[in-house]
């Protein structure tokens, strides 16, 4: 009877400790910030939409708030969105335009 009662006690203590951590790292997870390893130079980091490092203030760049990808402003603008495919800032499939 008692190791039946020390079982359910670990049993218990172990879906708890669980269903407090999926809880936590759940929460960290949807409140984490935008990407702080966002590279610092960037005139050697290139757009993903058209691959050209040239950015000037008629195209500056643009960092995407969710995973610090860099792109022209045109770009994001003609791409509508982000280019990175897993980014909540990507748009769906429909929405994308396709690469000529």
């Amino acid at each position: 009877m008692t190791a039946v009662f020390i079982l359910a006690l670990c049993v218990a203590g172990f879906l708890f400790g669980f269903i407090v951590l999926y809880t936590m790292r759940h929460r960290y997870s949807k409140a984490k910030p935008a990407s702080q390893d966002i590279t610092e130079n960037t005139e050697e980091t290139p757009c993903l939409w058209c691959g050209k490092k040239e950015y000037s203030s008629r195209n500056p760049s643009f960092t995407c708030p969710k995973c610090g990808t860099m792109h022209h402003r045109s770009c994001w603008e003609e791409y509508g969105g982000c280019t990175t495919w897993e980014c909540p800032l990507a748009p769906t499939e429909e929405e994308a335009k396709e690469v000529a």
